[in-house]
């Protein structure tokens, strides 16, 4: 029973995004363009898509119906024009990994067991790397090493002076994790982390810097691709990296990127009028 009420679920989503009449079933997913508080269609957001560099892709890691909202999206989005994938949820240090898996000279069984690979990753994010590889887009393995961080996150800044040349190599510069860091997204991670709640003597302030550290290493590695390539680039991540224009939306447009903001959320979570701060879409979905 439960595996034909998934597969019902799925094909219901299947009828929304591919736009099939389909008025007397429920929708897995609402579309909500943010500056109008209109509800849209799929094709809304790939018409908008097209005047962006780089296209942000919010999400709550657990959330299925947002997994396969977006793995609906990347695939029509890649269907109209060249583009490349980056994903929070693979580390820089993998990417020559990524890169054999795409070219086809390892398989997918030693694809994930050779990554530092998230639980879900096989279920929820292989499917886009699976729909980059049919297409020939690249595949960006967009975070620094999660070893990495974790010391800064302990140590602050000074962990840099412990860094080999080759850890260096997959990290950011020491300098631009602060430089670009916002008082109003201080203030959330703050309030996320809490004051004193963090390992070491420097508590959340080192946490908000092992934070900077992701953002900025993922806006990296994304403003890379796109000034290298020309290609629009899909980029995945949790979040809270990139609602109200946070983290890694900031520092892209620092970079001179312009940036489209998706986020994925469970009805009711966040209020209708904080949507417009969110993001330029949002996506609610009934249930994780």
């Amino acid at each position: 029973m439960k595996a034909f009420f998934n597969l019902f679920r799925y094909c219901v989503f299947l009828f929304v995004v591919l736009g099939i009449s389909a008025e007397e079933l429920p929708l897995p997913v609402q579309i909500i363009r943010t500056s109008t508080a209109e509800i849209v269609s799929i094709s809304e957001i790939i018409k908008e898509s097209s005047k962006y560099n780089v296209i942000v892709l919010g999400e709550e890691h657990d959330n299925e119906d947002i997994h396969r909202f977006y793995e609906t999206l990347f695939g029509r989005i890649s269907d109209l024009e060249p583009v490349s994938l980056s994903l929070e949820m693979l580390e820089q240090d993998g990417q020559y990994i990524v890169n054999e898996f795409l070219e086809g000279t390892i398989s997918e069984a030693n694809f994930l067991s050779s990554i530092t690979q998230w639980k879900n990753f096989k279920s929820d994010y292989l499917p886009l790397v699976s729909i980059a590889k049919e297409k020939k887009c690249n595949v960006l393995a967009a975070n620094p090493p999660r070893r990495y961080v974790n010391l800064i996150s302990r140590k602050g800044l000074s962990a840099y002076r412990e860094f080999t040349d080759k850890a260096i190599q997959y990290l950011p510069p020491a300098y631009s994790l602060e430089k670009y860091l916002t008082e109003e997204y201080k203030q959330r991670l703050s309030a996320l982390f809490g004051q004193g709640h963090g390992t070491g003597h420097g508590g959340s302030k080192y946490l908000i810097l092992g934070q900077a550290t992701w953002d900025q290493g993922m806006a990296e590695v994304i403003s890379r691709e796109f000034y290298k390539t020309g290609k629009k680039v899909v980029h995945l991540n949790g979040r809270f990296h990139s609602d109200r224009l946070g983290g890694v939306v900031h520092r892209l447009q620092e970079m001179g990127l312009s940036v489209l903001v998706l986020s994925g959320f469970v009805k009711d979570r966040e209020e209708s009028r904080d949507f417009a701060k969110i993001a330029d879409f949002v996506i609610l979905t009934n249930g994780r």
